[in-house]
């Protein structure tokens, strides 16, 4: 890989991995692993040998996209050569609990998703967390309750931005919001593994145009990517934290990046040292132990990358930048792409038609 051999700025501050084993179904070179029971559709709960219900569970591989077009949160195989029909796809309904008056309408165009492991919440064993501009969400995934059903929501005023958010294995939640205009932007953590009234408790941390945040499980810390790079401890000492009034800790401040305007920010999860970011200006990774960037290899390394993640045991990226052919807005597409991870080189690409894609990211619910 090419090295840009910047130190990534001064620490403002002073300043394992889990590995773990799949069977794998090769299909062909977008395959992912999968295990046979989990190629059911995931809609429907099936019948396990002791007679207990089960529900289909989020799998490795799978690609979850942001569709601004029908304002739904979909997820799809790679190893589907079409992508006409998606494995689950998910909004907020009076159905599942949201309120039609104060939650709904605030769901304008989703930005971001993850699906994370995490049992916090009664009947769940998997969630996920959703935002669009101004609503931020935790839904149930699996359980023993009903798929997509609200678990927790906070709704935000019309200057916010929310473009992403991260649930901490212990239930609380941080939302990024960029704001509408420079120098706005701030991370804020919630005190969502609190039932109501307590659900709302939250510390606002200045941090303009922030895009991205991420737990990494490997050195339990907080990245958040804006137009820097910052690493936060949780609930630590000298925070003065606790879960039901969860606090962070700035640790460092890598003041430089490799070029300007964060998007996206995700665990390389075949590397433990690594996470993985772009910015208007390219795709790059971040070495963890030394605090450096190096740039993304091939075709891999493209300008305006909205969204960036790995898969596990594949060997491969999952990329989505703006494309002509879609109209909506300017920061969509109606394709996502695949690379090599190794050398950059392109592997394929699938395409919902009539989309406008904001985000694609890798629907794996471990964290690294």
């Amino acid at each position: 890989m090419k090295k840009i051999m910047m130190k990534a700025g001064n620490p403002c501050l002073k300043s394992s991995c889990v590995h773990w084993t799949v069977s794998v179904l090769v299909l062909f070179t977008l395959s992912c692993s999968r295990q046979q029971e989990q190629l059911q559709p995931e809609n429907k709960t099936t019948t396990a040998e002791d007679g207990r219900q089960a529900q289909t569970e989020a799998t490795c591989c799978w690609v979850a996209i942001t569709n601004q077009a029908t304002k739904k949160i979909e997820v799809y195989d790679p190893a589907d050569a079409s992508w006409t029909t998606a494995k689950w796809s998910w909004m907020p309904t009076t159905a599942l609990s949201y309120n039609a008056t104060s939650e709904i309408p605030l769901w304008e165009a989703p930005t971001d998703i993850k699906v994370r492991n995490n049992a916090i919440f009664d009947n769940t064993a998997q969630v996920i967390t959703a935002t669009s501009y101004r609503l931020a969400t935790i839904a149930r995934y699996t359980g023993t309750g009903t798929r997509g059903q609200k678990l927790w929501v906070m709704g935000f005023n019309d200057t916010t931005s929310l473009h992403a958010m991260e649930i901490l294995p212990d239930g609380n939640c941080v939302v990024a919001s960029a704001g509408k205009e420079w120098p706005q932007g701030w991370i804020r953590i919630y005190s969502s593994s609190q039932p109501v009234p307590n659900h709302g408790v939250n510390t606002q941390y200045y941090f303009p145009a922030a895009h991205a945040v991420l737990w990494d499980n490997t050195h339990q810390v907080l990245w958040a990517l804006g137009n820097q790079l910052r690493k936060y401890g949780y609930n630590t000492p000298n925070s003065g934290g606790s879960t039901t009034n969860p606090k962070l800790e700035l640790l460092v401040t890598y003041n430089v990046l490799p070029s300007a305007w964060g998007h996206d920010l995700s665990a390389d999860v075949n590397n433990p040292d690594q996470l993985l970011l772009s910015t208007n200006g390219g795709v790059y990774i971040f070495h963890v132990s030394n605090g450096t960037f190096s740039s993304m290899p091939g075709a891999a390394q493209q300008t305006f990358v909205k969204a960036i993640s790995s898969q596990p045991g594949q060997n491969t990226l999952v990329e989505t930048r703006p494309s002509s052919g879609c109209t909506i807005n300017s920061w969509c597409t109606s394709v996502v792409s695949f690379y090599n991870a190794s050398n950059g080189n392109a592997t394929g690409s699938r395409t919902v038609s009539g989309s406008a894609i904001y985000k694609a990211k890798t629907f794996d619910p471990n964290y690294y």
